[in-house]
């Protein structure tokens, strides 16, 4: 792709190559100085594990005693739902520039051989969780999905719900065993997923991201109790879980604890209030830290006093079109749709122009719009990834200047298409 060669031509004399297995070190090295974190041995033994060699991209450049690895960019493959369907959707992670080898279009470059191997993969969108919210966005990133993370008060009272004498549920706690629980968190993502999944759901692509999940991998963990799992189960069946962690903390003899709650999942609402309702009721504990929750997540709605749950609003997946014609045409929309936009993407030509987007509850279809057609809306393919999975307002982004409404009503038209049933989100971060 000519962006492609454009990039890498400006890297010169570093070049762009796939390290393998056997620069693990190096790649755990530049880890390690990017992230100002220590590779703990249990995530050392996992590093391999976790990547895709195949899709990890690195710039080889000249250093003072030799070439290192200045650069890098991983990928794992995969698919996510969106409204009415789904759409194969790359993770990017680990995007890292070492110091001293900054602005020198490294970043530009790693962007550049990920678009173009998303392309020849079939994947029709790629995702990020932003380290910095201003890096991703000239690269065609938008917001597509934004969370809530809660601080609870032990004991944060809960509305009583009625989900009938059929909903009661049993709660364990053990402490978590990738051989012993993996498969309850299989059986429980599978009932999701048949349940219907929240647009932007993400599972862990590689086996050794579901190790992972289970193993004390940051040193911040070494200073918390080992890895916890609730359970609960219905007539024997897994239909629910939540990891976790606590600190222990004491302050002049008053148990202090916080809990940190790495992810809570259920195959339905009873078994997620009463695992909400064990977490929030724990002993010894002053304050339960969520995960990032979808901004409709039913705990926001239980707590009978959400106003002092201190909730941080913020960023979560950044959606990138990658393949704009055939990610439009994977999902439905909630309304008919009929539009001509005018779309700028600087990165990846063939997602520039016109396109004719007709669709409907049933499905859709994309095709290229005569050069003479009447735009209905123009924007910039980040403002389309915000709009994708259904979490933003197209009006709210015309009334910002951020999309152009070239006919009276169009970004309204747009904005209600685009809108989904639910929040999306994932219960995850890579």
């Amino acid at each position: 792709m000519n962006h492609l060669a454009t990039a890498l031509a400006a890297i010169a004399p570093a070049r762009l190559t796939r390290p393998g297995a056997g620069r693990v070190a190096e790649l755990m090295e530049l880890d390690e100085i990017v992230w100002h974190e220590r590779v703990t041995p249990t995530a050392a033994e996992l590093f391999p594990t976790r990547l895709d060699f195949e899709r990890t991209f690195a710039i080889e450049a000249p250093g003072p005693t030799g070439p290192v690895l200045a650069a890098m960019a991983a990928t794992w493959g995969g698919a996510t739902p969106v409204p009415g369907g789904r759409v194969g959707a790359a993770q990017l992670t680990g995007v890292s520039v070492r110091p001293g080898f900054r602005r020198r279009g490294f970043l530009r470059a790693l962007m550049a051989a990920h678009f173009a191997d998303c392309r020849d993969r079939g994947e029709a969108i790629s995702l990020l969780i932003a380290s910095e919210m201003p890096i991703y966005g000239r690269f065609g990133y938008g917001t597509g999905t934004r969370a809530l993370r809660l601080r609870l008060r032990r004991g944060a009272a809960l509305r009583t719900v009625d989900f009938g004498p059929a909903s009661a549920v049993t709660l364990h706690v053990e402490t978590a065993s990738y051989e012993k629980h993996a498969p309850v968190v299989d059986a429980v993502q599978r009932a999701i997923d048949e349940r219907g999944a929240r647009p932007g759901r993400l599972l862990d692509a590689t086996e050794g991201l579901r190790r992972a999940r289970f193993a004390e991998d940051r040193p911040s963990d070494a200073m918390l109790e080992p890895l916890r799992i609730l359970t609960a189960h219905r007539d024997g069946e897994p239909v629910g879980y939540a990891m976790f962690r606590r600190d222990g903390n004491w302050v002049d003899g008053v148990p202090s604890a916080t809990a940190h709650i790495r992810q809570l999942q259920a195959a339905d609402m009873a078994a997620a209030h009463a695992m909400w309702s064990e977490l929030i009721g724990s002993d010894l504990v002053q304050t339960i830290v969520t995960p990032p929750l979808p901004a409709d997540d039913p705990l926001i709605v239980w707590l009978q006093d959400w106003r002092g749950a201190r909730a941080q609003f913020a960023d979560h997946e950044h959606v990138r079109l990658i393949d704009l014609p055939a990610a439009l045409a994977a999902r439905t929309y909630a309304s008919p749709i009929d539009l001509v936009l005018d779309v700028t993407d600087p990165q990846i030509e063939e997602n520039a122009g016109l396109w004719r987007l007709v669709g409907g509850p049933d499905g859709a279809h994309v095709e290229r719009a005569e050069p003479a057609a009447q735009v209905d809306v123009a924007l910039e393919i980040r403002e389309l990834g915000a709009l994708y999975l259904g979490a933003l307002s197209a009006a709210a982004l015309a009334d910002a200047g951020l999309i152009r409404e070239r006919v009276p009503g169009a970004a309204l038209a747009l904005g209600r298409a685009f809108r989904g049933d639910r929040e999306p989100g994932t219960p995850r971060e890579f």
